[in-house]
This record gives C-alpha cells, sequence and structure tokens, in this order.
C-alpha cells in the first residue's frame, strides 16, 4: 500500500469517526456537511470523493456504530454462560452503559427518527443492525428451550428498543427495573 493510499484512509477514518461523533450528539439532520467538514479537518471535496454523499457516509457511520454496540452490549456467546445469563447479561450492562457521560441511546433508533424514508440507505443498515440484535435474542431463546423462540426475541427486542428510546426521551440512564421485566419474559416462555 502507498504512502497516498495511507493518507486516503486515514482521511476517511477522520471523516468516519468525526461524523460519529457530530451525529450521535447533535443528530443527523443537524449535522451539516460543511460543518462536518471543518470539525474533520477536510475539505467537502474530500468528504465526497471518500463517501460519494452524506447519505453514504451516514449508512457507514450506522454500520460501525452497530458493530461498537453489540460489542460493548453483546456477551461472548462461545463460554459456558447458560443463555438466559446471556440476556441478562445484556440488559445489566445496557443498565451501566447508559450512565456514561453522552449516553443517548441507540444510534439506529435515532438515525430511523430522523430519516423517515424507509428506503434511505441508513435506514437499511439500522434495520440489518436490529435484526442482527433479534437474532441474538432468538438463538439465546431457542438455546434455553423457549416455548416460542421467535416471539421471546421480539419481545426481548421491543424492550431493549424501549429502554434506548427511555434513555433519549427522559435524557436519564436506563432504570434497573428492565432486568426485572427481562427476566419476566424469560420466565414466561421457560
Amino acid at each position: 500500500m502507498g504512502s497516498r493510499d495511507t493518507a486516503t484512509d486515514t482521511v476517511r477514518e477522520r471523516i468516519l469517526s468525526t461524523a460519529g461523533e457530530l451525529f450521535y450528539a447533535g443528530g443527523i439532520c443537524a449535522t451539516g456537511v460543511d460543518r462536518l467538514s471543518e470539525a474533520a479537518g477536510v475539505s467537502k471535496r474530500s468528504l465526497y470523493q471518500r463517501f460519494g454523499g452524506k447519505d453514504a457516509l451516514i449508512a457507514e457511520y450506522l454500520s460501525a456504530s452497530g458493530t461498537a454496540v453489540t460489542g460493548r452490549l453483546l456477551p461472548p456467546e462461545d463460554d459456558a454462560t447458560p443463555p438466559r445469563d446471556r440476556v441478562l447479561a445484556l440488559f445489566t450492562t445496557l443498565c451501566e452503559r447508559s450512565r456514561e457521560p453522552g449516553f443517548r441511546g441507540c444510534p439506529m433508533l435515532n438515525a430511523a427518527a430522523e430519516l423517515p424514508d424507509p428506503a434511505h440507505p441508513a435506514r437499511v443498515v439500522a434495520l440489518e443492525q436490529k435484526l442482527r440484535m433479534r437474532d441474538f435474542f432468538s438463538r439465546q431463546a431457542a438455546a434455553m428451550g423457549a416455548e416460542d423462540p421467535g416471539s421471546l426475541a421480539d419481545q426481548l427486542l421491543m424492550l431493549f428498543d424501549g429502554a434506548m428510546s427511555y434513555v433519549l426521551v427522559r435524557a436519564t440512564p436506563v432504570p434497573e427495573s428492565v432486568v426485572t421485566a427481562a427476566r419476566a419474559l424469560l420466565d414466561a416462555q421457560t
């Protein structure tokens, strides 16, 4: 890889990182390309050369955010932890993370609220990320012998999304009662 390729990657990563910070903290619609370029220390031309436009940049931001969020919240599935404990650990971790400064809930939900067109590239990514989370819940539900793993996965995802919305709307951490609610959903199916 030549030095120009390395410089291009560095600029691209700087733009993506800056976009992530600004989009999450202030909103996608409130963050214009001018502000983003200035904050990243790049020209608008550089941004457009690397991403083609703001819509593609938003989609890449959500893809990276989804990977980061699941990496921080989802417990490993390759150990001896019982699936029920994995699910409860996810909600416990969510409560803890929601106390961190600057936590504004789920980037996928935030983006979906700002971008009404379901065909928008970022909405497509947001849906993919939510389906990935549902798949985690579905695997755990099946492994613990739930009566209806799909239904339980849907319920747990709604609880998760509700907790994320709670943070954003109320500007307060997720209450510990979300773990109690998850436990009740698990108890009802196993």
